[in-house]
């Protein structure tokens, strides 16, 4: 008898846990991605003043005097304190290796200072201004948007519809039909990017010609959609 009870209470369970089952594998998982491109409407750019010195005091006093002529130029350009920011200062000795026993000739002093440019049509002449001062490095502008947040939002929703749609596509190659959306999320790898941005080396003779092309704002979803 208790045999008996045993195996009616397992296919009791069983037959309660198999139209789970069913119900939880009848499902379509889809990925969509969509990309809004806008224009940037403000950069970044750094500059730096290397100098080097037997003396590391001499050096830095080098260094120090021009880099306060460049960031001089730079206010005088109207460039705020808020959209300056030193973004590395390092001092590094510098070995003479021309004998079998390296021999300290002297020292190394970078000061690197990031610029934040809110009007893009002055970006050619800050950068030419800031060489001009005394900066003797240079690297790479990055352009942005103060719109991306609002580009984003629109990739996001356009990003869920795709996902649906694709989910749809599939549930229909299968002679289904979608049903409750059960799951959707954002994915991590959803991300601002730069696109058709080139920046041309600096020429003296003339304005240093930028390109600033354009921005793309990615985001990607996976929803989890019943099938009917």
């Amino acid at each position: 008898m208790k045999k008996l009870l045993a195996s009616l209470l397992i296919l009791l369970v069983a037959s309660f846990a198999l139209p789970a089952l069913a119900e939880d594998s009848a499902t379509i998982t889809a990925t969509g991605t969509a990309t809004v491109t806008l224009a940037p409407d403000m950069a970044t750019f750094t500059v730096g003043v290397s100098t080097q010195n037997t003396s590391v005091a001499d050096a830095q006093s080098e260094n120090a005097q021009t880099m306060q002529a460049v960031l001089a130029r730079l206010k005088e350009l109207g460039v705020t304190d808020e959209d300056l920011q030193t973004s590395d200062y390092s001092i590094n000795p510098q070995y003479d290796y021309s004998s079998d026993t390296p021999v300290l000739a002297g020292y190394s002093v970078s000061n690197m200072v990031t610029i934040t440019v809110r009007d893009l049509t002055q970006l050619s002449t800050l950068l030419d201004e800031s060489i001009a001062a005394g900066a003797n490095q240079t690297y790479g502008v990055t352009f942005a948007s103060s719109h991306s947040d609002d580009a984003y939002d629109q990739a996001l929703a356009a990003a869920a519809q795709n996902a649906l749609r694709k989910a749809e596509v599939m549930a229909q190659s299968l002679w289904q039909e979608t049903g409750k959306l059960l799951a959707i999320s954002e994915n991590q790898d959803s991300y601002y990017g730069l696109a058709n941005s080139r920046l041309y080396s600096y020429d003296s003779a003339s304005s240093t010609p930028i390109q600033s092309g354009t921005l793309s704002v990615t985001a990607t979803v996976t929803a989890v959609v019943a099938l009917q």
